[in-house]
């Protein structure tokens, strides 16, 4: 392996809920995700990410309800029950000094008003700790759930998006000028309001004349995070997104949707190192391979193939088991999940049978890369897909909490510091800086939300 390798960074990938990645593992022994509902309970894992010396962590979230195969939703615990991890981060924030923490809202359901609202405090309360995982969601109960009569079309979600970054550059970064807060007690002149200005904004999906509600916060614009990787997900991406998260399922197809989003992203004026690109890993410790092996088998016993299909379903809008299981798996339109479909079509390099998707999805479910082995051996894995594949870093994903994560930062975590790919301490403060270098705490120039910078009434 080269000697040569770069600072990996590290989250983990969560949801606030008993079920993350393997449907029906809520109920292993070592799991203790049915602690979900407990503030101390996601407390302990910050604090023990955080000796990890890990860069953040990381919420999924969407909207909706069981609407479909109910008795097995709720007996599996299938994304059901689940909470709001935004309300987590000021108490996580609190119980930490320098972790920090991504949360996903997403433009079809939010409002850019409330929103920007809600990042710019949880900027302010965290030091800019801060991230916003951006997600054209499109599932069918989210829509019901806020009196929709269906989904929009999937190219007409990301026009939305579009539209809703739009809006939300204009209030974070052009609504307040930067010297407009003077907090002069003895002129009792807090703000110039000649330096704050209203944003009028009158366009296809959103209408708006306000100003924002917050002070100009550390970082302005969260991080942003996109994790679409359909064509039309990825063009996203490379126009707005900081950091991204990508999977497939070998080297060489990741390394080309790399390539590939570089190469977009400089169509839109950005450098390749303005973009920090995540993958998925699953890693299982042992003190040997055979105990880590013993492990994930274990692990794995508990799975419910039925409520993976499930959630595979509930993502794309494809029910697998209604298919011909001999019949290629090609050809499937749907307005949902398309990077869940695409997985097995543009980056698998091969056309599978739908029991192929079946056997592989109720394996795999939503993971990426995984490894069980001993510490050595996962540091060498990670090293070989990050120089074979040019990703910045992974995304931790959860078998059992929190004894996973404990393994991980207490065994392999010293093997790559002692390698010289890990940090040893914090340095920077804020997200952006952790991700792109000291002082680099705003939006870098060329990216499309600084144009917004400069607002005329």
């Amino acid at each position: 392996m080269s000697s040569q390798v770069k600072k990996i960074h590290l989250g983990i990938f969560d949801i606030n809920t008993l079920n993350q990645m393997t449907q029906g593992l809520w109920a292993h022994p070592d799991n203790q995700s049915y602690r979900y509902k407990e503030l101390n309970f996601w407390i302990e894992l910050a604090q023990l990410l955080e000796r990890g010396m890990f860069d953040f962590m990381f919420f999924a979230d969407s909207y909706g309800y069981p609407n479909h195969k109910r008795e097995l939703t709720y007996r599996e615990a299938v994304y059901a029950p689940t909470n709001d991890p935004m309300l987590l981060i000021p108490a996580l924030a609190a119980a930490t000094k320098h972790l920090a923490f991504v949360t996903t809202a997403s433009p079809v359901y939010e409002l850019p008003f409330p929103n920007a609202r809600r990042f710019s405090t949880l900027d302010h309360l965290t030091n800019g700790r801060i991230g916003w995982n951006v997600v054209a969601t499109g599932g069918i109960s989210g829509a019901e759930a806020f009196g929709r009569s269906g989904i929009l079309p999937y190219d007409e979600r990301y026009e939305q998006a579009e539209e809703f970054m739009e809006v939300s550059y204009k209030l974070l970064e052009g609504s307040w000028e930067e010297d407009a807060v003077t907090g002069d007690k003895l002129s009792r002149r807090y703000t110039d309001s000649s330096k704050v200005h209203i944003v009028k904004h009158e366009g296809r999906y959103f209408q708006m004349t306000a100003a924002h509600s917050s002070e100009p916060s550390v970082q302005r614009t969260p991080v942003l995070f996109q994790a679409g990787s359909s064509d039309r997900g990825r063009d996203f991406a490379a126009k707005h997104a900081e950091g991204v998260f990508l999977k497939a399922p070998t080297a060489e197809a990741l390394r080309a949707q790399v390539q590939d989003i570089r190469r977009r992203a400089a169509v839109y004026g950005r450098g390749p190192e303005q973009i920090k690109i995540f993958t998925g890993l699953s890693a299982v410790v042992g003190r040997t391979k055979e105990e880590a092996q013993r492990k994930l088998e274990s692990y794995r016993s508990y799975a419910s193939k039925e409520a993976a299909l499930l959630t595979y379903e509930t993502s794309t809008g494809i029910d697998l088991t209604a298919l011909d299981p001999d019949a290629p798996f090609t050809n499937l339109q749907t307005e949902q999940g398309r990077t869940h479909t695409e997985r097995y079509t543009k980056h698998s390099g091969f056309t599978p049978t739908v029991q192929d998707v079946i056997d592989n999805f109720s394996a795999k479910e939503f993971r990426g890369i995984t490894v069980a082995g001993t510490a050595e051996e996962i540091a060498d894995q990670m090293q070989y897909w990050v120089e074979e594949t040019g990703v910045d870093g992974f995304n931790l994903e959860r078998y059992v909490l929190p004894g996973g994560h404990r393994d991980f930062v207490e065994q392999v975590v010293p093997v790559l510091q002692q390698r010289g790919i890990f940090r040893e301490r914090y340095e920077e403060t804020t997200l952006r800086e952790r991700l792109f270098g000291k002082g680099a705490t705003r939006l870098a120039d060329t990216h499309p939300g600084a144009a917004f910078r400069r607002l005329e009434e």
